[in-house]
């Protein structure tokens, strides 16, 4: 396929895709927040949507703060999103995995190369509710389930409130969400880790097939919880959890995006974390994790499974004038009664175990002209117990879930800002490779799911 006759495919694609987000991944970072506050998005993000000391006070006081100290917002906080991405793989893509709106450069003949227009289109209500109200809820339109749907994405709804406790600050909180950590501020939790966009086509860096459980609960769970945060040094958050597949959780759900998890009961999660800033130096140090059941194939299996999820994270940032340094952290341990998959035939194993550690560093340069750019380089690992059944082919024969790798990935923030009428809106795009030196177990043929993708991300 020519060059001209790509470009023509492109800006076809994404007139009507920008025509339907106005009309109607993950971001924490939305153009409302901008206009709201009337401060530029460096305030509240190193490169969007990492988030600085002020982003994660704004974000704990409920998205509340405003430049007009009014108690409702005199224009509704909407935003957009738009994301268009290239991926091209070491190993062919399937065409029966590429959903409706995949676009092959070579017509599927090799299946390697995937242009996704848009991979993503989200539109927001992010910023004050009313008074001490506020919210960051998503929409998105996306096709990485095999066809094309409109969801409830990542989204959080809270009420925040200042006190004094013991002649210090505390900041109080009540938050309804839909994803265990996505009501979290720092950048090492599940719902807003590194990477912070990946293809839908090609295997995750992160999350691969195995994983455990707190990285696949989004809108399959909803739930609310309560924290605290008192002095800028000790911040404790609990929450519960159901199933969104029916009852009062349900308007938390994913739509028409069919649910992967089957909570039974409640599903309790616990965040710990100790700070300190220090002039230009902020530190976190962690805790988080939650209990749940959930059936292994829902609904015809006699049993439901056990899984308890232990993480210990940590960040550190170093934020200048016009540069940043920020190093985040977190490893998560399973431990795995899975006594239902056995019953049903799906596990060799009543008892196991999963571990996931990953560890980013990052670096970004402003400029008033240039534009903002600097990049991620990224470590992660999986390791488990093996079992043969759960981890089917095409895994190693053996059940050995392991996986680990790099991610190398620049980051280009062009000048475009403005700020007008309408407010302010951004532009990001990435370039990431994704390296495997071992996938599920074998090192043997991992290179294969070595990855190149190319990012176009937009807001409104």
């Amino acid at each position: 396929m020519g060059f001209k006759r790509l470009s023509k495919i492109v800006f076809l694609l994404t007139i009507p895709g920008l025509v339907a987000v106005f009309a109607a991944k993950n971001a924490s970072a939305v153009p409302s927040f901008a206009r709201q506050t009337g401060l530029p998005c460096s305030a509240c993000h190193t490169m969007f949507p990492e988030l600085t000391p002020f982003g994660r006070q704004f974000k704990l006081e409920g998205y509340t703060f405003n430049k007009s100290g009014a108690k409702y917002p005199s224009v509704p906080p909407i935003a957009a999103m738009i994301q268009l991405s290239y991926t091209h793989t070491k190993q062919s893509v399937s065409p029966g995995d590429l959903p409706d709106n995949r676009w092959s450069l070579h017509a599927l003949t090799s299946g390697n190369n995937v242009l996704d227009t848009p991979q993503q289109a989200s539109l927001f209500y992010g910023g004050q509710i009313y008074g001490h109200w506020g919210a960051l809820v998503q929409a998105t339109y996306a096709d990485d389930s095999g066809a094309p749907y409109m969801a409830l994405d990542l989204s959080d709804i809270r009420y925040a409130n200042n006190a004094t406790l013991m002649g210090k600050n505390l900041i109080y909180g009540f938050t309804f969400n839909n994803a265990p950590s996505v009501e979290d501020v720092w950048n090492t939790t599940p719902a807003w880790g590194f990477p912070f966009a990946s293809s839908n086509v090609a295997e995750s860096p992160i999350v691969p097939i195995v994983a455990p459980l707190i990285f696949n609960l989004p809108a399959q769970v909803g739930g609310a919880g309560a924290y605290i945060y008192w002095d800028n040094l000790i911040y404790v958050e609990t929450a519960l959890y159901r199933t969104t597949l029916n009852g009062i959780t349900a308007p938390f759900g994913g739509g028409n995006h069919p649910l992967d998890v089957y909570a039974t009961g409640a599903i309790p999660y616990w965040r710990l974390a100790i700070t300190h800033q220090s002039g230009a130096n902020s530190y976190e140090i962690g805790t988080y994790g939650l209990s749940a059941r959930a059936y292994a194939n829902y609904p015809v299996t006699p049993d439901a499974n056990n899984y308890t999820d232990v993480a210990f994270d940590a960040e550190y940032q170093h934020i200048i004038s016009n540069q940043s340094f920020s190093v985040e952290t977190t490893w998560v341990h399973e431990n795995q009664d899975i006594n239902g998959s056995v019953l049903q035939g799906l596990s060799n194993d009543a008892y196991g175990y999963l571990d996931t550690y990953k560890i980013n560093a990052d670096y970004y340069y402003r400029t008033a002209h240039y534009g903002q750019f600097g990049g991620t380089a990224c470590y992660f690992t999986t390791t488990g117990s093996d079992n043969a059944a759960l981890y089917a082919a095409p895994f190693d024969p053996s059940g050995n879930p392991d996986s680990k790798g790099e991610v190398l990935e620049l980051d280009y923030m062009p000048p475009w800002h403005h700020y007008g009428p309408t407010g302010f809106g951004f532009s990001k795009f990435s370039l990431q490779y994704v390296i495997f030196n071992q996938f599920n177990g074998t090192s043997t043929g991992a290179s294969a799911y070595n990855t190149l993708y190319l990012l176009a991300w937009f807001m409104f």
